[in-house]
């Protein structure tokens, strides 16, 4: 049986919240339904997912911010996620994961429209501030966008120790996915 060690990587989090900063036109607010997961991939087909449902956005006009409390993320096993928030993330120290995309690099689609595209951003985790690439999808109803992102990161570029438990580890590899909806009123 893993030891939730191998099973904290919840990282991906951060990168749920950098989904979000896909939907940036007028200024956003009232963040409803939000969904972040994350996928971590061991030996021998093993997968580890992640999920929590907070997720707060701010909007300064020059950019779309994205923040995931950490604490708030959960794989399912206690011990695992005590482990993954005090040993690997130290949530105390570093309690959330912040997506920073510029609004001139998002697009926000007409009414009853869709648009899908690449952007980029930074991310702050674990301390560190990094650029990262990110896709997207954004429909429109009313005042109302639907937002759905990706992204893939690597924990070893923001200072996290991949777990390992007897011998498993897991790749360092961190697949995030984060999907919400907000309003431009």
């Amino acid at each position: 049986m893993m030891n939730g060690r191998l099973r904290s990587l919840w990282i991906p989090a951060a990168g749920a919240v950098l989904c979000f900063s896909l939907a940036a036109h007028a200024k956003l607010s009232r963040v409803a339904g939000p969904e972040v997961s994350f996928t971590l991939i061991g030996p021998a087909g093993m997968k580890i997912v992640g999920n929590g449902t907070e997720l707060r956005v701010g909007d300064d006009g020059q950019a779309v911010k994205v923040a995931v409390p950490l604490a708030s993320m959960k794989t399912g096993i206690s011990i695992r996620d005590k482990h993954m928030h005090e040993k690997y993330l130290q949530t105390p120290n570093y309690p959330s994961a912040e997506l920073q995309v510029p609004r001139a690099a998002l697009k926000i689609p007409a009414a009853g429209g869709n648009v899908a595209q690449d952007a980029a951003g930074t991310l702050a985790l674990h301390g560190k501030t990094r650029p990262v690439n990110l896709h997207y999808t954004s429909s429109r109803e009313g005042s109302k966008l639907r937002v759905r992102g990706t992204m893939h990161i690597n924990m070893n570029d923001f200072g996290i120790e991949v777990p390992s438990y007897l011998g498993v580890t897991v790749k360092p590899d961190v697949d995030i996915v984060a999907q919400f909806d907000v309003s431009d009123e």
